[in-house]
């Protein structure tokens, strides 16, 4: 999701993985930072100079939570239900509704 997507993300939304959209994973949203600094997002080329960290915790089958990461694989630990996941890494599947 892109930044404007994200600053109106609030908790109790549903996310799913950005990366891997046909695994149908989703969590929800417990809460969001914004980040203003220089850095190198993990899926995009380049740098930015903003993001936000979006707290999530994923529901399903602990096989299906994204690693956490780059050299995690199935052979480890199961991975927790609670993670920290930059915007970019995530796509927005249900608003909350007021």
């Amino acid at each position: 999701m892109n930044l404007r997507d994200a600053k109106r993300l609030q908790p109790g939304a549903i996310v799913g993985r950005a990366w891997f959209p046909g695994l149908k994973l989703q969590g929800i949203v417990l809460s969001k930072d914004h980040i203003v600094e220089k850095h190198r997002p993990k899926l995009l080329g380049g740098s930015k100079d903003e993001r936000y960290d979006i707290t999530v915790h994923w529901l399903g089958p602990i096989w299906s939570i994204p690693p956490v990461g780059p050299r995690a694989s199935r052979y480890m630990d199961p991975p927790p239900r609670v993670q920290v996941r930059q915007n970019w890494e995530l796509m927005i599947v249900s608003h909350v509704s007021s």
